[in-house]
Parts: C-alpha cells; sequence; structure tokens
C-alpha cells in the first residue's frame, strides 16, 4: 500500500474527521426532512380537498337524478293530486256531488226519491259527511246504481243498504225501494248543522 494512501485512512480514522462527516450528515437529513415533510402535508391536505370535491359532485349527481325522475313523473303525479282533490275536496259543498247521483241515477235507470246529506264530524283529519239517498228500481238497476257510486270521483262509502219489496210472484224485472246510507269525506271543516239539498229523481 502507497504512503499516500495510509495517511488517507489515518486521516479518515482521527476523531476530529469522523465528527465533521457526522455532523455534515446530520445537517443533510435535516435538510431533507425539512424540504419534504412541508410536502407531504401538502399533499395531505389536496388528497382531503379531492375527497371533498368527490363527495359534493356524487351529492349533486345524486340531486339531479332526483329532479330528472321527478320531472319525467310530473304529469302523472299532477294527475294523481287531481283524482285525490276530485275524491277528498277541500269544501264540505255537495250540490255537485247531488248533480252526480242524480246523472248516475239517470245512467243506470234508478229514481231517486231523496236525498238528504247530514252533519258532519271531523275524524283522522277529514270531515265526514252522512248521505242517505232512497231510490226505487229493480234488482238489476240496483246493482248498476251501485257500481255507478263506487264509479263517482268523489270517494263514496256505502255503509248499510236496506231493501223493501219482492217476495212470491216477483221477478228481476219487480220494482224494489232501497234505502242507502254512504259517507262521503272531504278535507274542509265541518258544517254546523244538517245542509240541505234539493230533491233528485228520474222519471
Amino acid at each position: 500500500m502507497s504512503d499516500e494512501r495510509v495517511r488517507l485512512l489515518r486521516a479518515l480514522k482521527s476523531r476530529p474527521t469522523m465528527i465533521v462527516i457526522t455532523v455534515t450528515l446530520a445537517v443533510l437529513l435535516l435538510w431533507v426532512v425539512a424540504f419534504f415533510e412541508p410536502q407531504s402535508h401538502k399533499l395531505g391536505g389536496i388528497r382531503s380537498k379531492v375527497q371533498q370535491a368527490q363527495l359534493e359532485q356524487a351529492q349533486l349527481q345524486a340531486q339531479l337524478a332526483r329532479l330528472r325522475a321527478y320531472s319525467h313523473n310530473a304529469s302523472a303525479l299532477q294527475a294523481l293530486q287531481q283524482r285525490l282533490n276530485a275524491a277528498l275536496p277541500p269544501t264540505s259543498d255537495i250540490y255537485d256531488y247531488v248533480t252526480a247521483i242524480s246523472n248516475a241515477a239517470s245512467a243506470t235507470g234508478v229514481k231517486v226519491q231523496s236525498l238528504s246529506p247530514g252533519a258532519g264530524s271531523s275524524s283522522g283529519g277529514v270531515t265526514i259527511i252522512p248521505v242517505t239517498v232512497t231510490t226505487t228500481g229493480t234488482y238489476d238497476q240496483m246493482l248498476s246504481f251501485i257500481k255507478a257510486l263506487y264509479a263517482l270521483p268523489r270517494l263514496t262509502i256505502i255503509s248499510s243498504i236496506g231493501i223493501t219489496g219482492g217476495g212470491t210472484g216477483t221477478n228481476r224485472a219487480t220494482a224494489l225501494d232501497e234505502n242507502f246510507s254512504l259517507e262521503i269525506l272531504t278535507t274542509g271543516a265541518p258544517t254546523n248543522g244538517t245542509t240541505s239539498a234539493p230533491t233528485t229523481g228520474t222519471g
């Protein structure tokens, strides 16, 4: 080994030289940490913002999908709302209902002898109005009238039906007297007393 290399090795092994090298490495390490640590925090913040933006985008897309679905079903919802308003109108006035019953009687051949609405009473957020209808007609006409009542736009509940007439020597063409106890509903306030309605009839 040459004298030059021997002196170099001795110099490297000396304590001051080792201290200088150690300090240099420590400084270099601190510089690396000081440079890259802030960058790491910045990257973490960027990732957090990206995730938040992706979440907000997903929420907006879900809202957009709901709005598109609503716009496609808007006409069907509107038609359903109209049917609901007709079935449970917001008024206790039954003049239109009397007209509807008269038209149903005419269409089925039943003669309405009298129609008497009673005082309304509230129950479950709606007002129930009792209506008594007496009619004359054959058995088949009565069945047709019942079907017509259930087909009315306004919701009609048949509570009971009383039938008189018939008996020995009669047939399906024999006229019968029927008494219908009906109930109709409204979202309006109940009336304070019995509401008069015109007596309707068909010949």
